[in-house]
């Protein structure tokens, strides 16, 4: 319906007065309700990218800033343009001497530290015997926190009548197998990484501030490593005694992941997150991916009652195995407290 003049209006007759108005309330109605979904997603962009960090959305990726609104900084037009000559020197890799790769060997023990001496004899009955020497084995250790000491294990070697060889003691069992640090040490080092969340890199500032010992950063990785070994029948237990319940909650997490194949850049890999907040059990469960074989693997012997957001990789685990579905909270009153605003 097209609009009318003013002088068409003054010899316009009653009812074409009134469908011109009901045509003007219907366009108002429907620019109305245009500004009101613009402002709602105007609203909703500003909240994923200013709003709280729990709220926010903003990809980790340098491309997806890089959208070209024509604003350009006024201290980029003010500072000139410089002009710079750089010089470098290459060198041929062909011709680049070939150097043998050093260990990291066991080093000097340090001699600042507490020493423990254990001297360990034959289980032999050594009576008659002449002692020709002895081996030395040292290791660091730490039997409650600030407490670096060395404990140096002395063994003794004996010589069997008529030159029939030697005896000598034997070495106790260590975490890692010829390796220095012992089994308080290690768990020290686990509980200040995945307790504390101290990284390594800063442990060993520490030890050598307070002890004076230069450890490397790859002697903290390899035993961190080698320590965790020793945790997973209690980490499986942990998952048996979670998987048994009626009650779970579970949420999945990004994370970057350093990979070999790509030096200096990232994997983004996944943490699942399952919690019994009946007895207070949290397992984190490593994906390199966000697919759905993250959940249906962990929970396929689940049954009961599983608490969880929108997303759909869990509909498979939930058809196949039967669970109750339980939402969260959380997400149901972001929906109300958006919806506020334009409908109270």
């Amino acid at each position: 319906m097209k609009t009318m003049t003013k002088d068409a209006m003054i010899v316009a007759s009653r009812q074409e007065l009134i469908n011109m108005i009901n045509y003007q309330a219907s366009v108002n109605d429907q620019l109305q309700n245009v500004i009101t979904e613009l402002t709602m997603q105007l609203n909703w962009l500003k909240r994923r990218v200013f709003g709280t960090k729990s709220e926010r959305f903003i990809p980790s990726d340098d491309q997806q800033m890089a959208m070209d609104l024509g604003i350009v900084k006024k201290e980029d037009l003010d500072s000139p343009t410089v002009k710079k000559t750089v010089t470098y020197d290459r060198t041929d890799k062909k011709k680049k001497s070939k150097e043998s790769v050093k260990g990291h060997g066991r080093g000097k023990m340090p001699d600042h530290l507490r020493v423990e001496e254990k001297v360990i004899e034959p289980q032999e009955d050594i009576s008659g015997m002449v002692r020709t020497g002895e081996e030395v084995t040292w290791y660091y250790e730490m039997d409650t926190p600030a407490s670096l000491h060395i404990v140096k294990i002395i063994r003794p070697k004996y010589a069997l009548p008529d030159n029939d060889g030697i005896i000598i003691g034997t070495l106790p069992v260590l975490p890692v197998e010829k390796g220095n640090a012992g089994p308080g040490l290690i768990t020290q080092i686990l509980v200040d990484k995945y307790v504390y969340h101290i990284p390594l890199n800063r442990q060993t500032q520490k030890y050598k501030s307070e002890y004076s010992v230069n450890f490397s950063e790859s002697w903290f990785c390899d035993n961190a490593k080698n320590g965790t070994f020793w945790l997973e029948a209690v980490y499986y237990e942990y998952v048996n005694r979670i998987i048994l319940t009626n009650y779970l909650q579970a949420d999945e997490t990004p994370i970057p992941v350093l990979t070999k194949d790509k030096k200096g850049k990232t994997h983004r890999g996944y943490f699942w997150v399952y919690r019994n907040p009946v007895d207070k059990l949290i397992i984190f469960d490593y994906r390199k991916s966000r697919s759905r074989e993250g959940p249906s693997d962990f929970l396929k012997k689940f049954k009961g009652t599983l608490q969880i957001d929108g997303y759909e990789g869990y509909n498979e685990i939930i058809t196949r195995n039967n669970l109750k579905r339980a939402a969260c909270m959380d997400h149901i009153r972001r929906r109300f407290e958006k919806a506020l605003e334009y409908d109270k």
